[in-house]
């Protein structure tokens, strides 16, 4: 669970939303199925894979309601960074993971045709996020 805004650059006053993140791991990558509400009523999901590469970096496909886009991240140390893009190149999307004090938080800007906007989420974990060393888990499991 989370919540966030999300503002164009040029304006001052930002749309709240509230976004609920059901987050599976395991020996492949992760799932992040995705639901968000924004304050004007309005529905958004998505499916969000991120897998290891084998190049030390993550491949990151996002696919839903408003943007489908593919891209690249590190996510070995936090802050946790990406880039994804539409097909076409026309929109771009730019984000951070970083640590707060009982979870995490995340910020960004999405830049389409004509406009570009920035979104922040704080989430509140409804399990516990499981670390080892500087490398975060999303989803409690056993080490080995």
């Amino acid at each position: 669970m989370g919540r966030g805004s999300y503002r164009p650059t040029d304006e001052t006053m930002g749309t709240n939303f509230e976004a609920t993140l059901v987050i599976q791991e395991d020996d492949q990558g992760m799932l992040i199925d995705t639901a968000i509400t924004v304050q004007s009523g309005q529905q958004l999901e998505w499916g969000i894979w991120i897998v290891p590469d084998e190049y030390g970096t993550y491949s990151i496909t996002a696919r839903g309601t408003a943007l489908n886009a593919s891209g690249i991240g590190k996510m070995e140390s936090v802050p946790h960074v990406g880039m994804l893009w539409t097909e076409g190149g026309e929109s771009y999307i730019a984000f951070a993971i970083f640590a707060l004090r009982d979870s995490h938080g995340i910020r960004g800007f999405v830049r389409e045709p004509g406009s570009t906007l920035t979104w922040e989420l704080a989430l509140q974990p409804q399990h516990q996020a499981v670390t080892g060393g500087n490398v975060v888990s999303f989803a409690p499991r056993r080490r080995r």
